[in-house]
């Protein structure tokens, strides 16, 4: 698996009677639980992982990837993969293209477009109480699709993965995606955040949980029942928040302050810095690089900002990159305690973490569910990556097919599933592998909450302290008059009027008979 198939076969060579032969292996493989089926949910596999391990709570992420679009007959389940998978209230038909017609498959290619993208969905165990280390994702499903796919069929299918993930007594926390408008509009009708299901109340299932809000909680928008849990990749976010500030054509103000990447070409430029003052190459601010995640560290530096915050023409960019400074530190970095990153939050991320907390805080969940750096969709693109990475030396396609990324995945998980056991052994005899040193300490708990330590959180006090300090950066900024000569200065009046503006602005609603029918299943 990890050295590839000439690998083995060189070491199987040169110590003879150690290793069976390849073929054999492969029938191994094959004959596990392992084994991936294109639109298959693994549920009783993934019951069997979580009764290994002692855990009952994980959290689930999905996204998708660009393939190579071609259609592979797959002799394992005597169908065809590479077509877009058809949904059923959001869920895709196993094993749809099965035919023994050549006539068949022949319309099938004249009338059906090949499948585009591979959507994976993986869940994340969340730590038990006796143990210390973050177990690997775990691969649910894959399959390919067109895009097509509406909000409706993503809250639907996330309906199915949660209803059947209980009955195995798997409670699934929430969902995390990428910031796609699907995704998100999904998330939004789903938990109330100025959205709605008209025709079916998700928030009145018996498993749903449950908070006390105080009346006077004016900057809270999310509902006290909420079944499920969202969080919008940080990763993602970032790299999203980065891209707008390079963006060509959007022109940014805060208050009468410019948000101009210009400002940090002129820093670059400038023989007065050098890059040992700054940190910054004309990489980091190319906006062809879309996916440029390590720049976002070098635009957040306290030195970059010191440069910035001797200029007061620049005060609008410095409080722009000071906000995504707050979001890596609050839902990226390890090593932020669970107050600090309430204090930091944004967004429908900081609505949900809230939530989160108050549920660990009134004991409806484990202190270990705050771990809030692993409820990402980084699982989707790591394991994307991983198999990639399987790609034969002697081949110049690093992409893969849907029948690829099955066969692949196939391994992988086989791979995890051994390191698993190795760790929950914990013999002397235990099959060693390398892991690289920062990946051995991002595999152990950043920190470990007592429950004691977690009731002494003031949630008030940290939106206070948030709220003042806002008001600290925006000092000297024509926001803050603006806003006093409104009457809406103070933080109750402030969150009354966002609230109405927002509700008024972006209120979504969902009036589809599906979604009316799903609690009927």
């Amino acid at each position: 698996i990890l050295g590839g198939k000439l690998t083995y076969e060189f070491i199987r060579l040169n110590l003879p009677g150690s290793l069976p032969h390849l073929s054999l292996l492969n029938s191994l493989i094959s004959s596990s639980d392992s084994r991936i089926s294109e639109g298959e949910f693994r549920f009783d596999q993934l019951q069997k992982h979580f009764d290994s391990l002692n855990v009952h709570y994980a959290f689930g992420s999905e996204d998708c990837t660009g393939i190579v679009k071609r259609i592979k007959y797959d002799s394992t389940t005597n169908a065809f993969t590479g077509f877009p998978s058809l949904l059923d209230r959001g869920v895709p038909i196993k094993s749809y293209y099965q035919t023994d017609s050549f006539d068949t498959l022949k319309l099938w290619f004249n009338s059906i477009d090949n499948a585009s993208l591979l959507n994976v969905h993986m869940i994340q165990p969340v730590p038990s109480t006796d143990n210390s280390s973050i177990s690997s994702p775990y691969l649910l499903s894959a399959y390919g699709i067109d895009n097509t796919a509406t909000a409706d069929d993503i809250l639907q299918r996330w309906w199915y993965i949660f209803n059947q993930s209980l009955q195995r007594n798997i409670r699934i926390i929430g969902f995390s995606t990428d910031a796609d408008p699907k995704y998100l509009r999904a998330m939004r009708l789903m938990s109330g955040f100025l959205g709605a299901l008209t025709n079916f109340q998700v928030h009145q299932h018996p498993q749903a949980f449950q908070i006390k809000i105080k009346s006077h909680w004016s900057w809270f928008y999310l509902r006290e029942q909420q079944l499920l849990l969202f969080f919008q990749d940080p990763t993602h976010l970032v790299t999203k928040w980065r891209n707008r500030l390079l963006s060509a054509t959007a022109e940014l103000y805060i208050g009468n302050q410019s948000i101009s990447i210009n400002h940090l070409h002129d820093i670059i430029e400038n023989d007065t810095y050098s890059k040992l003052d700054h940190g910054l190459t004309k990489s980091d601010i190319n906006p062809k690089d879309r996916q440029n995640f390590s720049s976002c560290f070098k635009l957040t530096s306290n030195d970059l900002f010191n440069i910035l915050n001797a200029d007061d023409d620049t005060r609008g960019t410095l409080l722009y990159l000071r906000m995504l400074k707050m979001i890596i530190v609050a839902y990226i970095e390890k090593t932020t305690t669970i107050v600090e990153t309430a204090y930091l939050s944004v967004e429908i991320n900081a609505h949900n973490l809230l939530y989160l907390i108050s549920l660990v805080k009134q004991k409806q969940l484990p202190p270990q569910a705050l771990h809030i750096h692993i409820f990402n969709s980084q699982a989707c693109e790591s394991i994307f990556r991983n198999t990639r990475a399987l790609s034969g030396i002697y081949s110049t396609i690093v992409n893969f097919t849907v029948h690829d990324f099955l066969r692949r995945a196939q391994r992988l998980s086989l791979l995890n599933e051994i390191k698993c056991k190795q760790l929950q052994n914990g013999s002397v005899d235990n099959l060693v592998f390398p892991i690289h040193y920062k990946h051995r300490v991002e595999r152990q708990s950043s920190f470990t909450h007592s429950q004691r330590e977690i009731d002494e959180i003031d949630i008030e006090q940290v939106i206070t302290d948030a709220y003042h300090q806002a008001l600290d950066m925006l000092e000297g900024i024509d926001i803050l008059n603006l806003l006093e000569k409104n009457d809406v200065l103070e933080l109750k009046p402030l969150s009354e009027y966002l609230f109405r503006q927002l509700n008024f602005d972006s209120k979504k609603h969902n009036y589809s008979s599906q979604i009316c029918n799903l609690d009927d299943e």
